[in-house]
């Protein structure tokens, strides 16, 4: 194009634009428009923050007031989208045009110091383009255009100065030569202006000169998204140039969106400095050809300089950084960031939804977790523990500069086809910053950090970030994390406890962040879980990782026939309906990222009675002798789990304190799935039971060894705590849930006196002594009051009207519990 032209597209560019923010104003819903210009109003937020980049949305364009100004909007959109980088110098510098008309006396000295040492640094960014291109799909057609990438990023470099205007002094005769625009390499002038010079190579450049001006740029690696490759490929990348105030505005890890235009750079070695080019071509400059030196060639232009041709690679000017909003659903609607920690703005329909959530103080935190991948049938207690690691707990520091995590670690130890995979992989959709490994691939240098040469900065080491770094201040999913080498599970140790990683290597010494939650799924030692060995004889994990784990569930495929049925219903449901399955959660993906994260706004305090009640939970972990997490016993760290856990449930009830209801709830949670896995008994304690030791001494006995029971008690004793196997536990639970279903069906009231006279007839055959009778007794006593405080399967319809005896009322079944389904609490 001819260079008139461009210079009257540039200056025609320019004066619209400069109209077009002097006059837009936002249009109200009754048709009319506002009185204060929208971008005169950014521009004065701009001089009082001290910034120099005007944000401008490409929809504007064409909803401006058409009787306001003299050009066709639609034109002025589409040249400044496919014409972008001829006219971008035109754009920047109506922005500084767009201050002076600022009237306020107290913003134009503000004004007039920025144009004088920063005029070149005024500009105009766009966002909001409708549409986005995948690195892939960049090709020279697009070279120049207005376009949106999106990826996420795997590298950034350093902050470098950048020379946008030089000012050189000739070497020859001393003359200076200002104005010299560089273009994403080193220019110098061309000729010396001194008639009698002739100087066209020997140029000194004035750092220090006023009319020299200095930039800041960064690099960006930007990698195009998993949904995105095609199948058999290989993930493709790209580098992003950037300036000014938009460096420094992402780290790895991070999910863009891009606005800006594609580039061209040369990529010839003889345009670069002797410490950019590759060794190869570094022996090619070297090699003498000529025949003085024994060669059987002359020298043939180019390629004696040792290229054979001009090269140049693409790359990408962004102009604009915005985190990407598409990565929860994966291009099925927006996501929330549940750990920003930026302002958060609910509707009023919003707040009372969660407001109403929180206040249902007995199942809200059932409610919430049953909204964890519901896709998947069953398994609360793990939904209830992937819950608590994304609400967190509160990152604590001593006096003397220790930290103390907030993250919760969970490890999932299940059999075949207990849907872990599926859960990890929910997980790591339901964060920007969740990073999806598998331990057979993975190493320690690919989970920590590795020390790598980078050839594009003269062979300097670098530190390539792995997936625990890319995972900071959110989730790192591993799956099969048994298949991993024991050297390799080490080199997390660090990680998962501290939260940092520790590089001495290669000369660098250094201490990075890694506060990521770790969830990491790994199958038994024997394919299968065996209930009758303990927990680390069924793992293949070593002790200090088991005891870095705050949560670890054991996921059994038992055969059930009701639980079964239901699964089957579930599967089929979903493969024929697809997503208008009926099974819709409360809180849909994006409500329940706004209730975490408004849930993770809440710092709740330790009361007292909490206090007193972790202690007691922790010494009855420590006294508890046939409970042995792993072989590594019961630690400290068990307690820290219990203190994090206790906020975290607090959090998700909205609440300030951490009260004794919630250090109750963690307990149980941490214990009951590992107890009834590893042991397969239940204990039932009575509501007259002492305190934890005096409970922890009483006597024990089963449902099963009746006969044993009979030669120890002499005497009707009723104990404060028995213990009877699991199946045990469910056959009797399921008997009393079936008559009082058939009650409840022929229209029949039962008391829990009669309910306990049933069962005794139906045992009675078995019953031979009177300590056998009381210990029936006792025993059908305690698993009803199991039933109705902890499993919630039975309701109590009507207290009894005798307060001095409370076995008179009324009792019914849960109406959402099936008759025959597995009882789990």
């Amino acid at each position: 194009m001819d260079a008139a032209v461009k210079s009257q597209i540039g200056q025609r560019v320019q004066r619209y634009f400069l109209e077009f923010l002097e006059n837009f104003r936002l249009k109200n819903d009754d048709g009319t428009y506002e009185t204060e210009s929208y971008y005169l109003a950014q521009a004065k937020t701009m001089v009082l923050e001290g910034k120099k980049t005007l944000y401008v949305k490409i929809p504007h364009l064409e909803q401006i007031d058409p009787t306001s100004i003299s050009f066709e909007p639609p034109v002025l959109r589409d040249v400044i989208e496919n014409k972008y980088m001829m006219v971008r110098d035109a754009l920047n510098a109506a922005v500084p045009q767009l201050l002076e008309k600022l009237e306020e006396p107290e913003l134009q000295d503000a004004i007039r110091k920025a144009r004088e040492t920063d005029e070149l640094k005024f500009s105009a960014a766009f966002y909001e383009l409708p549409t986005y291109s995948g690195i892939r799909d960049l090709r020279a057609d697009k070279l120049g255009r207005l376009v949106t990438i999106c990826g996420t990023v795997t590298r950034t470099t350093e902050v470098k100065p950048e020379l946008l205007v030089g000012t050189f002094q000739c070497n020859e005769c001393n003359r200076e030569v200002s104005g010299v625009v560089q273009q994403f390499k080193f220019t110098h002038p061309t000729l010396c202006p001194t008639r009698s010079c002739g100087n066209r190579t020997n140029w000194t450049l004035l750092t220090e000169a006023k009319t020299t001006r200095w930039g800041d740029w960064q690099r960006l690696r930007l990698q195009e998204s998993e949904n995105e490759v095609p199948a058999g490929a290989m993930p493709r990348s790209m580098d992003v140039i950037v300036r000014d105030e938009c460096t420094e505005r992402c780290k790895p890890g991070d999910k863009v969106l891009i606005s800006g235009s594609l580039i061209v750079v040369p990529d010839v070695p003889s345009l670069m400095n002797p410490s950019e080019l590759k060794q190869q071509v570094k022996r090619s400059l070297n090699t003498r050809s000529d025949s003085a030196y024994g060669g059987g060639e002359g020298v043939r232009g180019l390629k004696g300089l040792g290229n054979r041709d001009l090269t140049y690679k693409m790359a990408f000017f962004g102009t604009f950084i915005d985190e990407n909003s598409d990565w929860g659903s994966r291009g099925a609607g927006q996501g929330e960031n549940v750990r920003s920690d930026d302002k958060m703005y609910l509707s009023q329909a919003d707040k009372e939804k969660f407001q109403k959530i929180s206040n249902h103080k007995s199942d809200c935190f059932d409610v919430v977790a049953r909204c964890i991948a519901p896709q998947i049938h069953g398994h609360l207690e793990v939904k209830k523990g992937i819950l608590l690691m994304l609400v967190g707990a509160l990152g604590k520091r001593t006096q003397e500069g220790i930290k103390l995590r907030g993250d919760i670690n969970v490890c999932l130890l299940g059999d075949p086809a207990t849907a872990k995979s599926a859960l990890l992989k929910w997980t790591s959709t339901f964060l920007p910053r969740a990073v999806f490994a598998s331990g057979k691939t993975s190493t320690a240098a690919g989970l920590t950090a590795s020390v790598t040469r980078d050839m594009d900065l003269d062979g300097e080491r670098v530190i390539q970030p792995g997936a625990l770094m890319l995972a900071d201040n959110g989730i790192c999913c591993i799956d099969e994390f048994e298949r991993m080498d024991a050297k390799d599970q080490t080199a997390i140790h660090e990680a998962m406890e501290q939260q940092t990683i520790t590089l001495s290597k290669a000369g660098i010494q250094a201490t990075l962040n890694a506060r990521a939650s770790i969830l990491a799924s790994c199958l038994p030692k024997n394919t299968y879980y065996e209930p009758t060995q303990p927990l680390h004889k069924n793992c293949e994990l070593t002790p200090p990782i088991m005891s870095r784990f705050d949560l670890m569930f054991v996921m059994q495929d038992i055969h059930d026939e009701t639980n079964d049925n239901n699964v089957a219903r579930h599967i089929l449901d979903l493969h024929r309906r697809g997503e208008n399955a009926e099974t819709q959660p409360v809180l849909n993906q994006l409500e329940l990222q706004r209730y975490i994260r408004f849930a993770r706004f809440h710092r709740p305090k330790l009361t007292p009675g909490a206090h007193e009640r972790l202690v007691k939970c922790y010494k009855k972990l420590r006294e508890d002798r046939t409970y042995v997490r792993g072989a590594c016993g019961v630690t400290v760290r068990q307690l820290e789990s219990l203190m994090r856990l206790s906020e975290a449930i607090a959090r998700v009830h909205f609440e300030d304190k951490v009260t004794l209801e919630h250090v109750n709830m963690a307990f149980e949670l941490q214990m009951s799935t590992l107890k009834r896995a590893e042991r397969e008994n239940i204990d039932l304690e009575g509501p007259d039971a002492g305190g934890e030791a005096a409970a922890a001494d009483g006597a024990e006995a089963g449902a099963d060894d009746s006969a044993e029971g009979a030669g120890k008690a002499s005497a009707p004793v009723r104990p404060k705590r028995m213990k009877i196997t699991f199946p045990e536990y469910q056959r009797i639970g399921q008997m009393l849930t079936r008559y009082l279903w058939q009650k409840e069906e022929a229209g029949e009231e039962v008391k829990e006196e009669d309910l306990v006279a049933w069962y005794m007839e139906q045992v009675e055959q078995d019953i031979q002594t009177e300590a056998q009778l009381e210990e029936q007794q006792s025993l059908v006593q305690l698993i009803i009051n199991r039933m109705i405080d902890k499993d919630r399967v039975i309701l109590i319809y009507r207290q009894s009207e005798d307060p001095l005896r409370p076995e008179g009322r009324v009792l019914l079944k849960h109406p959402n519990y099936p008759v025959g389904e597995l009882i789990s609490s």
